[in-house]
């Protein structure tokens, strides 16, 4: 059809787009960092070509980004194709990281929109995807006018295996969760708290939610009891009252024999996702006998694909309601938490062991920076790697409040949201952990008249998106590494220095209880401190780490 060039930004969703594109020697593939920078980039080579350019982004909010340059390409008649790998439709909408509503997002802005069929591997229909690329491009430079169009291209994992014979798994369809009149004040509460004495094994989720107090103090009578166990996400800001602090780390390190005695037979949930993608993956396993999904929300969120009632209720009156009941008692045979802990002290043992060793590397230091953040004060997270070692690291037992942008956990506007909220809470540190890449996509947060001078950034710089070093699929397919990783050699120093900062450095852990001190001292501007990274050591540590068994 004519196009010669592509503008990739980095990401994992849109791996096959990846392959597809750097493996076609006619088309001549750019990589940029910046969704709104990479999308002017292509309007200005579509510009000068004067026929259509791809512009290609990973899923949920990454793909937002392009809108300037679209909306500019649309009313300046420029040629652009742009693809937004998206995650499955069944997922849409449950609580699955970086997944917005994609189809049709750009709205009137565009000449088309198009969603390619989410096919299984076996049922494939070539022709028709054939057919919806063709008629876009067409659509960018056809009678009745010339500019953006968009794909939306969901996608199923395995993203990076490029076997032609694979054979993904097939989904399961369960029964429809059973839903009460929505005039019912208390949904289901006979149900259960009839079947919840005869259960021996019961798991409780909490996902992301703001502080509440109340709430913690419903949630803490079921600390205690040997047949519940109460899972607590790292921004569920109810991380006092769970039991099993460390099951992230049980569900990613346990093996399938020590995880079989773990399955629960009731689940009651509520809060947003969690952060946990081993949790998610163990979960989506389990048939409990019942899954009670308790949400404001009209649409049900059923991230395990397991709910069998759907409470269409508020949390805090339903629980009151619950717990006035006074039915829980501790079972006589099979202590469930008992068997979570055991779990949780290999575990535990396994994080103690490791974090011990003399390597500076990410995870280590994500361990004791955790620390040494003060009590009652509040940690934002940004997204990537950084959220993923504090959950696996389990939140610190303290009173902290912890936020971070879970809702589409995309990297964009962290830096933003911690300025925000430190403008909000002027009596309490607020202190982002983040990775370089996140710092510099949204650098422009620091660019306003007053800072709060309760901010704290820490910076893990690694130098380059290190996260797709070392998870699974990009690290096998080093030739296309660099549409994955986003290698820099922007300055932190600089970037303080240009924003009237203080500025701290440090690269080893000896001098980590020192800068530490000195980063929570008082001052007059804004702090960061960055710890950098050398790669191969910093691999090799995360290797190890990953490799952990319990």
């Amino acid at each position: 059809m004519g196009i010669e060039h592509a503008v990739i930004c980095p990401g994992s969703r849109s791996a096959p787009l990846v392959f597809a594109f750097t493996q076609n020697k006619n088309i001549r593939c750019h990589s940029a960092i910046d969704e709104r920078s990479a999308a002017f980039m292509a309007l200005g080579m579509a510009q000068q070509l004067m026929k259509p350019v791809v512009l290609i982004s990973t899923s949920g909010t990454a793909c937002l980004n392009f809108f300037p340059a679209i909306a500019e390409a649309f009313y300046q008649k420029i040629p652009l194709l742009i693809l937004s790998a998206d995650r499955p439709p069944e997922l849409l909408n449950q609580q699955d990281g970086q997944m917005i509503m994609q189809k049709g997002v750009f709205g009137k802005h565009v000449l088309g929109s198009h969603e390619l069929l989410c096919f299984e591997e076996d049922k494939i229909d070539y022709k028709l995807t054939e057919r919806i690329v063709r008629n876009a491009i067409e659509e960018t430079s056809s009678s009745s006018g010339i500019g953006p169009v968009h794909i939306n291209v969901p996608l199923r994992e395995p993203l990076y295996d490029l076997m032609a014979n694979m054979v993904l798994p097939r989904l399961t369809i369960n029964q429809e969760p059973k839903l009460e009149d929505a005039a019912t004040p208390l949904p289901f509460l006979d149900i259960l708290s009839k079947v919840w004495p005869t259960c021996k094994k019961k798991l409780i989720l909490i996902g992301q939610m703001p502080p509440s107090k109340d709430l913690s103090k419903y949630l803490n009578s079921f600390m205690n009891l040997d047949d519940v166990v109460v899972l607590t996400d790292v921004v569920s800001n109810q991380h006092e009252v769970g039991n099993i602090p460390y099951f992230d780390s049980i569900l990613q390190f346990g093996s399938d024999q020590d995880l079989e005695s773990l399955q629960p037979d009731l689940v009651l949930s509520f809060g947003g996702q969690f952060v946990s993608k081993a949790m998610k993956n163990w979960l989506k396993k389990q048939k409990p006998t019942y899954h009670f999904r308790l949400q404001t929300e009209a649409d049900l969120v059923d991230t395990y694909v397991n709910v069998t009632h759907f409470i269409h209720a508020e949390v805090m009156p339903y629980l009151d309601a619950f717990h006035s009941l006074r039915i829980f008692k501790n079972p006589i045979h099979k202590p469930y938490l008992e068997e979570w802990k055991f779990a949780q002290t290999k575990a535990k043992n396994a994080l103690t062991s490791y974090c011990q060793k003399e390597i500076w590397s990410e995870p280590i230091a994500v361990k004791k920076v955790l620390n040494y953040i003060p009590e009652n004060s509040q940690l934002q997270l940004a997204n990537s790697s950084i959220v993923r070692w504090v959950s696996w690291m389990s939140a610190p037992k303290k009173a902290l409040h912890i936020f971070g942008n879970r809702g589409t956990s995309g990297i964009d506007g962290s830096i933003s949201t911690a300025i925000g909220s430190a403008k909000i809470q002027i009596h309490k540190t607020v202190t982002l952990l983040t990775g370089d890449l996140s710092l510099f996509y949204d650098q422009h947060g620091f660019w306003q008249s007053k800072l709060p001078i309760n901010l704290r950034v820490i910076v893990f710089n690694n130098g380059e998106g290190n996260i797709f070093n070392w998870i699974d699929g990009p690290s096998q397919h080093p030739e296309q590494l660099e549409y994955f990783t986003t290698p820099t050699q922007l300055s932190v120093q600089i970037l303080a220095q240009q924003y009237g900062l203080k500025y701290l450095h440090g690269n080893n852990l000896a001098d980590l209880p020192h800068l530490m001190h000195n980063f929570y001292q008082e001052s007059k501007v804004p702090v960061i401190l960055e710890l950098k990274f050398e790669k191969e050591m910093n691999l090799q540590g995360i290797s190890e780490f990953r490799n952990l068994k319990l």
